[in-house]
């Protein structure tokens, strides 16, 4: 069979996460934990462009560690002369994060992604929200039939010039819906959404009727990941829930939403199942609970792989 062709497009960051405990993790993230899960649960069945701006300062170690995945094409990774986005991440005992952000690495340009538009799947995740612009988003959407996935994430974000700048905060870009629009399947977590819809949104049906107000705008799905709660899927006229799994030893939900939507995707792409493709992405978002940053992921998703659909 041929192999599905999958870009991913978006920032690589250098991430320090410090625990409620004090204790601190350095690692790489961004679109790293959905670049390594695609590569670790496709195998053989996809390949991955990976497309995005990385520092100087950093390139060797990333390239280093993506350069053994015989899946992965890195000619899409351009090293640039500035330092790399690096996201400082303060978890409290309740898992929520306060995020500051360090330098910028310039959005991609259309000609850098034009090579890569010929793809079964574009993934465009805002890690930080500066990623690409939307003149460059709708050109991609013009000149693709690719299926384009997007995760709001950082979209929803600004940043706080104040002190040396930096700290992150909801500041949804008025005209969103132009983003969304460009999009097929939109995936966010429910701060996000409720910060696209400037309501508190506390019931499943007042999510329905967001999510549908979504739909209208041309993505055919929106996916909405609740942590340990699970998800919801609003599609056609109907909203669903599908539960969390329990994560025994949790250690870190830093990038489980970007595991989320590569479990999704890979499921999505045998299966062409909705409903399957969720469950199969709380699945290994749970499992990535397991572990903090990318060093241990192959581990980990080699022994997901042998039941992955």
């Amino acid at each position: 069979m041929n192999k599905f062709k999958i870009v991913v497009i978006g920032t690589i960051n250098r991430d320090t996460i410090i625990f409620p405990d004090g204790k601190k993790n350095e690692s790489f993230g961004g679109i790293l934990y959905n670049v390594l899960a695609l590569s670790y649960l496709g195998r053989e069945d996809v390949k991955i462009y990976p497309v995005c701006n990385l520092g100087y300062d950093v390139y060797g170690q990333v390239v280093s560690h993506l350069k053994n995945c015989d899946n992965l094409e890195l000619r899409g990774i351009k090293k640039v002369n500035c330092k790399n986005n690096h996201a400082f991440l303060l978890i409290n005992k309740k898992n929520q994060r306060e995020e500051t952000l360090k330098n910028k690495v310039p959005p991609l340009s259309f000609s850098q992604i034009k090579p890569f538009l010929e793809a079964d799947v574009i993934l465009v995740n805002f890690i930080s929200g500066f990623d690409l612009s939307l003149l460059t988003l709708k050109k991609i959407r013009e000149n693709t039939d690719a299926l384009i996935f997007m995760d709001v994430h950082s979209l929803t974000l600004g940043v706080d010039p104040a002190k040396g700048g930096g700290k992150r905060f909801f500041a949804a870009p008025e005209n969103w819906r132009e983003w969304i629009r460009q999009a097929d399947m939109v995936q966010m977590n429910l701060p996000e959404l409720k910060e696209l819809s400037k309501r508190n949104l506390k019931s499943q049906q007042e999510i329905k009727e967001f999510g549908k107000y979504i739909l209208n705008s041309g993505p055919k799905a929106v996916l909405v990941t609740l942590g340990e709660e699970g998800s919801l899927m609003i599609f056609d006229d109907k909203v669903q829930k599908f539960k969390g799994l329990k994560v025994q030893r949790f250690k870190d939900s830093t990038g489980c939403g970007d595991v989320f939507s590569a479990g999704f995707l890979i499921c999505y792409m045998h299966t062409k199942n909705l409903i399957k493709s969720v469950n199969f992405a709380n699945y290994v978002a749970g499992e990535k609970c397991k572990i903090s940053g990318v060093e241990g992921m192959k581990k980990l998703f080699d022994k997901i792989w042998s039941v992955r659909l």
